[in-house]
């Protein structure tokens, strides 16, 4: 194989099989534990079940592309045919790839959404929603025709209606905004609770799992930037130019898996409970919820009015006004991680899915 394909190629094509396959695991253990639940999938389910179909696309058609269409390769040893082949295959890649990008996004948005039921923070996720949706379209508009007419993208000669480089470095600029204000949209929530700063640390670091593929847009951003000054006229090499476009492509790749795997994470609580987890692990979310209770318990005393007191809502009681007393540490009580915190007549409840 070292005859016939660079180093290049192969990291491509291992990279599209270990990538896929760790988020195929990780999404089939967030249906497991909504199956712990007896919980219905949800709409942050399904749009991360589609951002895994884009993903396993992408990383197929690239698997695809390292040993049938020269993708790794230095572009001085090949062939036109082989260029065409290389160039359709990037064509159509990076569509998949914006899509996978937009719908884990909106996934984990959904997420946010189906725990916190706080009226501005849903407005705030709406708004990043269409945000994302616009990001989205835009991206994969400005692709289709970034040549025209489109044949002349993967035609040797031809040159593109848009310095190429120039829209992946600002889409890619883009899309790191977007993972941020993503990470950062729960701490305004996080920090209301009646919880101590270690636990509210806690519960940000769960949300904040997804640092790791912020890393991974800023290494695609750079790489993005690279192929741009190659857009603007600067000469570079075959072997360069070769060497940035396949680690834009390898990055791309863990970018999409590693956003699917860090969204599917903070799910897993039920199914941690169930498999006899250590207790550290398994009574995190317990644990925070309890100090909440205990906060309740203990401004009870100083605020006789209940204005700023937190109440369980349990299945059977969903309005606070049947039964206004505030539930007591000691109350024994499986807690499932799908908790969401509300604020209606100026109490701040929270309700237990």
């Amino acid at each position: 194989m070292s005859s016939m394909y660079s180093s290049y190629s192969v990291a491509a094509a291992v990279c599209s099989c270990v990538f896929p396959a760790l988020a195929i695991v990780t999404v089939g253990l967030r249906i497991r534990a909504r199956q712990i639940q007896r919980m219905k999938l949800g709409p942050d389910d399904w749009l991360m079940l589609t951002a895994l179909a884009f993903a396993i696309s992408y990383c197929c058609l690239v698997l695809y592309g390292s040993f049938n269409a020269s993708i790794g390769q230095d572009l001085s040893t090949i062939t036109p045919e082989d260029y065409t082949n290389y160039q359709q295959h990037l064509y159509f890649g990076v569509i998949i790839a914006h899509l996978s990008y937009g719908f884990v996004k909106l996934a984990i948005l959904q997420f946010y959404k189906r725990i916190f039921s706080i009226e501005s923070f849903i407005l705030s996720a709406n708004i990043t929603i269409v945000v994302v949706i616009l990001f989205m379209i835009s991206a994969t508009i400005t692709q289709i025709f970034s040549a025209w007419p489109i044949p002349d993208w993967w035609t040797l000669g031809a040159t593109y209606t848009i310095n190429y480089g120039a829209f992946l470095t600002a889409f890619a600029a883009i899309d790191l905004a977007l993972d941020i204000v993503i990470l950062c949209l729960p701490i305004p929530v996080v920090r209301s609770l009646h919880v101590t700063r270690n636990k509210k640390f806690l519960l940000v670091g769960i949300f904040w799992m997804g640092f790791f593929c912020v890393i991974a847009t800023a290494v695609r951003l750079y790489f993005g930037y690279r192929l741009s000054e190659a857009g603007s006229g600067r000469p570079v090499s075959d072997q360069e130019f070769s060497y940035v476009s396949v680690h834009n492509v390898i990055w791309a790749e863990i970018e999409s898996c590693c956003s699917i795997i860090a969204g599917c994470l903070p799910t897993y609580g039920p199914l941690a409970r169930s498999l006899s987890l250590p207790t550290f692990m398994t009574t995190t979310f317990r644990s925070l919820l309890n100090s909440v209770r205990r906060k309740s318990t203990n401004r009870d005393t100083e605020d006789p009015d209940n204005k700023h007191t937190w109440y369980q809502l349990s299945e059977g009681r969903r309005n606070h006004k049947a039964d206004p007393g505030p539930v007591l540490a000691t109350e024994e009580r499986e807690v499932s991680e799908n908790w969401s915190f509300t604020t209606t007549s100026g109490q701040r409840n929270i309700t237990h899915k």
